[in-house]
């Protein structure tokens, strides 16, 4: 191929190349000020094929921020023949266009200098769309932080219990109320089925969110970890989380234990205090005619002659009689009237002590082994020990009453935790139905043949005015356990 005919090629294919890459070349040699220039320069800086182009030609509609830039750039490489590599802007039909300008010393001919200059208007319009984008992203992203870091707050310092299971209802994670309340720690493996004491009541959770994808309102007996019951009311939803393949079931509970606790006093509260009107208007209709009664007795006895043992029987039956309406009516009275108390300090050990001296001949005489599990060092409770005595001792010959003679064994314990003494009395015998355990404080119900049913009333009655809390536990068969819970000052 003849040597012109490959120039023109090269040439041909330099422009394109040029064309593509939106750039131009130029040389400029020492003592001329024009610049040799290709086509694909004059293309950029738009200038015909006549116009002449030279160093300052290339400063035309710079920028005036990075006039000075490209200034110095051009002198250092006509001065001193050095390379350097420079972006700048210039202004194009209302637009600003991002130029590279790159120069070099000619490798070959001394003291000659050539350069190019690169359209990297698309590039940096990219840098900045993308780090517009980036820091619209650290904004969100910011934001994100900001709201996860307000929810996980939330989560962290609700007064409520908070759970998250996934879809199988296995826990994965809890806050610290759910731990207090439950007493499970996280990372500990814990399906939310185990929280339920009854395997129906399960199951109607399960079934009702398998269907609704929610539950709203559920009170329901709930298990900590040591088995104990807590009556709470559970809302849960779940939410669906596409980037995951489950999804995730939050749920809170509410501990209502407390309110139930002090609904059941109010309640019992109001028996009580219909049960001493009750009493005082029976003793106030019963005991007139009563003595009365007793009076015409004794005048009966006095006026009649017949001193035969069938008429003296028949006075004693009358007169035990007016006697165990009498002490019913005193009973009554006792077990309903508000209690005036003499508050002191006392020390438990010696409280628990004094009391059981009281029961001592009863425990003996139906050979009742005692195991006293209490120590001496607890802080003093503000009571009035006469009428804590009273509450006590009713507990503790309720248990011995309900212990085979012989067989039987009282436990008296008492342990500090959580600003509460507790006192628990339990016993071995025969056990309470569970239906029963919530009627023991009714008044006048007793399982005893003889029993008045006023005992617990009465007991209740004195721990109340203490402001003293009282539970019982108890297992047919096995036993039962009686616990007095008094508050320490804070």
């Amino acid at each position: 191929m003849p040597v012109n005919q490959q120039f023109k090629e090269r040439k041909i294919l330099l422009n394109e190349a040029e064309s593509v890459a939106r750039m131009g070349s130029w040389k400029l040699s020492i003592g001329t000020d024009s610049l040799i220039c290709s086509s694909g320069l004059r293309k950029l800086l738009r200038k015909s094929k006549s116009d002449v182009i030279t160093l300052s030609t290339l400063l035309e509609n710079v920028v005036g921020e990075d006039t000075e830039l490209v200034e110095k750039c051009l002198a250092q490489a006509r001065n001193k023949y050095q390379g350097d590599s420079i972006d700048y802007r210039i202004h194009a039909h209302q637009k600003i266009k991002y130029l590279s300008l790159t120069i070099k010393p000619h490798k070959v001919k001394s003291k000659s200098i050539v350069g190019a200059i690169v359209d990297i208007s698309e590039r940096k319009e990219n840098e900045i769309k993308l780090k517009e984008l980036s820091q619209s992203q650290t904004s969100i992203i910011q934001i994100l932080h900001e709201n996860e870091q307000k929810y996980r707050l939330l989560f962290e310092h609700s007064l409520d219990p908070i759970f998250l299971a996934n879809q199988d209802l296995s826990i994965l994670e809890f806050n610290p109320a759910f731990q207090s309340l439950f007493g499970y720690k996280n990372g500990e493996i814990l399906e939310v089925k185990s929280l339920f004491s009854q395997p129906k009541d399960f199951q109607f959770f399960k079934n009702t969110i398998d269907e609704f994808k929610q539950i709203r309102d559920l009170e329901i007996p709930l298990l900590t970890k040591d088995n104990q019951l807590k009556v709470c009311l559970l809302n849960g939803v779940f939410v669906p989380d596409h980037l995951l393949p489950n999804y995730c079931f939050q749920a809170i509970v509410r501990d209502l234990t407390l309110r139930k606790q002090a609904e059941a006093d109010m309640i019992l509260a109001e028996r009580l205090s219909l049960t001493g009107k009750i009493a005082r208007t029976i003793a106030h209709e019963v005991r007139n005619p009563l003595t009365n009664l007793s009076l015409a007795l004794d005048q009966l006895r006095s006026d009649l002659k017949d001193n035969s043992e069938a008429i003296a029987n028949y006075f004693t039956i009358i007169e035990r009689n007016v006697g165990r309406i009498d002490l019913l009516m005193t009973e009554m009275l006792n077990s309903s009237r508000p209690k005036k108390l003499n508050l002191k300090l006392i020390d438990v050990s010696q409280l628990l002590d004094e009391t059981l001296l009281l029961a001592k001949d009863r425990l003996q005489l139906k050979c009742i082994e005692l195991k006293k599990k209490y120590g001496n060092h607890y802080p003093r409770i503000l009571v009035d020990k006469d009428k804590i005595q009273i509450a006590i001792v009713n507990i503790i010959i309720n248990a011995i009453e309900a212990m085979e003679p012989g067989k039987g064994i009282l436990s008296v314990e008492a342990n500090v935790s959580d600003h509460l003494i507790t006192i628990a009395i339990q016993d071995n015998g025969k056990g309470i139905a569970q239906q029963d355990i919530p009627k023991l404080f009714d008044p006048f119900y007793s399982n005893k043949k003889s029993g008045m049913g006023l005992g617990l009333t009465s007991v209740k009655n004195i721990l109340n005015s203490h402001s003293a809390d009282l539970s019982v536990t108890s297992e047919l068969g096995v036993g039962t356990t009686f616990f007095i819970y008094f508050k320490l000052a804070e």
